[in-house]
This record gives structure tokens, sequence and C-alpha cells, in this order.
């Protein structure tokens, strides 16, 4: 969940997005090698839920964080920590909210 009175990274989107794109493929952001385009190379892994409006659920976050409903923001953090076995990115910081937006634009 975001911290209570935390403001999102803001800029434009279609900055954060060509900056997400570049993240998205990068393997030094998690600690085993990992990146997003692992499991979601060429939009793989993405269940139907995915195409669904923001706040949805999302079965692996069901499972393993017991979260009923989560937002894009918060499927990005779940999966720096669970997959990508790397700690979340800060709340406020560019990388998250460029992750953010262009996990928006491949979903």
């Amino acid at each position: 969940m975001r911290p209570k009175g935390s403001k999102p990274y803001a800029g434009a989107r279609a900055d954060l997005v060509k900056a997400g794109e570049l993240l998205w493929s990068d393997t030094r952001i998690s600690t085993n090698g990992m990146s997003c385009n692992t499991c979601h190379k060429d939009g793989a892994a993405f269940s139907a839920s995915f195409a669904k409006p923001y706040p949805h659920a999302v079965a692996m976050a069901q499972r393993q964080s017991k979260l009923k409903s989560i937002t894009m923001e918060q499927m990005v953090q779940f999966c720096m920590v669970v997959p990508m076995a790397a700690k979340p990115l800060a709340w406020d910081s560019k990388e998250l909210a460029a992750l953010t937006a262009y996990t928006g634009e491949v979903q």
C-alpha cells in the first residue's frame, strides 16, 4: 500500500513510458537476475484479468499476499518483491512511476 501522504513521481507520461520500457528489461533492478521481461516477454504471462481497469483482483497477489484487489502501482511493487526478489521501489521514485506507466502500455 502506498504510504499515507506520499505522492507519486510527477513527470510527462511519454517520458515515463520511455523510461519504463528501458527498466522493463533491466535485470539490475532485481536481486536474482530477473526483469519484468523475464515473465512478460512479448506480453506473456498476463492473464485476462490484466486487461481490466485497475484496481482489480490478481490471482498471484491473492495467493501470496491475500490482497483481494490491487492497483497497477501495487502490482509493480509486488512483482519487485516476489518474483524479482528485490526491495520495493521508493513510492515517490521515477522508477516506480515509469514501470507503472509502461505496464499500462503493454498490458
